[in-house]
C-alpha cells in the first residue's frame, strides 16, 4: 500500500464506495402554474389575413380555460410598408383598419389580448402622428396596448417581454433571437422574450430566457414571396410553472399550426 501511496483506511473506502443517499429538490416542486396564449402579425385588413384560423386559435385557447392571450405586433396591415402593398390590402386608411380590427378581431369572453405594435401598426405613426394601438384600445376593453415595438406583461411575478424587430430574417431561424438575447444586460433579462415580425415559429431556451418566434396569421403575400418565405401560419399555447421565488420551473410550449388542406386528398 506503501508503493500505492495510500492507507488501509483509504483503501477500506475505496472497497466499500461511496454512499448515496439521494434528496428531493423540494424548491424544484411546485403545482404553481398559470398559460397563456401567443400570436404574432394578424395584420387585419391583408388580403391574405387568415381570419377564420385566428378565430380558431381563440377558440382553442377559451376551450384550454387561458385567459391571456400575448400578440407581438403587426395587429394591421398599414399601408405602403413594400412596394406594391396597396394592392394586398381590402381596406385602406388608419380609421377604417381599426374598425376593422375592432369588429373583426376575436373577443372572447374571459380572454384578454395584450398587444404591442409593429412596423406595419407603426406606418400611421410615422407618416400622420396616429397612435392605432390607442384607437385599438379604446374600442376594445379587452385589448390592452403595452406599446410601440416593445412592451413588458407580468403574470404572477413572471416577466413577458413582447417585441418586434426590424431585422431581416436570418440563414438560421434561431439566430436573430439568439443575437437578441445576447445584447439583453443579465440585471434587465425578462423570464420570457416573444418577437413578432418573422412570420416563423420556434422555442428555445438560452441565457436563462426561455425564448419565442410567434408564428402569424397571414399568408404568403407578394413581398414574403419575392423573399422566399414561406410563413408559419399558427400559435402558442404555453404553460408556466413557476417557483416561490417567482422563477420559472419550466416551460411546456405547444405551437397549433394551420396547414394548408387544399386538394390535399384529392390528389391521392
Amino acid at each position: 500500500m506503501k508503493e500505492l501511496g495510500i492507507s488501509k483506511e483509504q483503501l477500506r473506502k475505496l472497497v466499500r464506495g461511496k454512499k448515496s443517499n439521494p434528496k428531493i429538490l423540494k424548491q424544484d416542486l411546485s403545482d404553481d402554474t398559470f398559460k397563456f396564449g401567443i400570436v404574432g402579425d394578424t395584420h387585419l385588413c391583408s388580403i391574405h389575413e387568415k381570419l377564420n384560423e385566428l378565430h380558431t386559435f381563440y377558440e382553442i385557447c377559451r376551450k384550454e380555460k387561458i385567459e391571456v392571450v400575448v400578440h407581438a405586433g403587426d395587429v394591421l396591415a398599414g399601408i405602403n410598408v413594400y412596394r406594391g402593398q396597396e394592392f394586398e390590402v381590402h381596406t385602406l386608411g388608419a380609421k377604417k383598419q381599426v374598425d376593422y380590427v375592432a369588429k373583426n378581431y376575436p373577443k372572447v369572453k374571459g380572454i384578454k389580448t395584450y398587444f404591442i405594435l409593429g412596423n406595419h401598426d407603426m406606418v400611421y405613426w410615422h407618416r400622420m402622428g396616429i397612435d392605432v394601438g390607442d384607437m385599438i384600445s379604446t374600442q376594445r376593453e379587452d385589448m390592452v396596448y403595452l406599446g410601440q415595438y416593445q412592451g413588458d406583461l407580468f403574470i404572477n411575478g413572471i416577466d413577458i417581454r413582447l417585441v418586434h424587430p426590424d431585422k431581416s430574417g436570418a440563414y438560421a431561424v434561431s439566430y436573430n433571437l439568439q443575437k437578441m438575447a445576447e445584447q439583453i444586460p443579465s440585471g434587465k433579462k425578462p423570464h420570457i422574450f416573444i418577437a413578432g415580425h418573422y412570420h416563423t415559429s420556434l422555442y428555445f431556451f438560452y441565457r436563462l430566457i426561455h425564448l419565442f418566434q410567434a408564428g402569424c396569421f397571414e399568408d404568403q403575400s407578394l413581398f414574403l414571396l419575392r423573399k422566399g418565405i414561406n410563413p408559419t401560419i399558427g400559435g402558442w399555447t404555453v404553460k408556466v410553472r413557476i417557483a416561490k421565488d417567482k422563477t420559472i420551473l419550466s416551460i411546456t410550449p405547444t405551437f397549433i399550426p394551420f396547414i394548408e388542406r387544399r386538394d390535399r386528398w384529392k390528389k391521392r
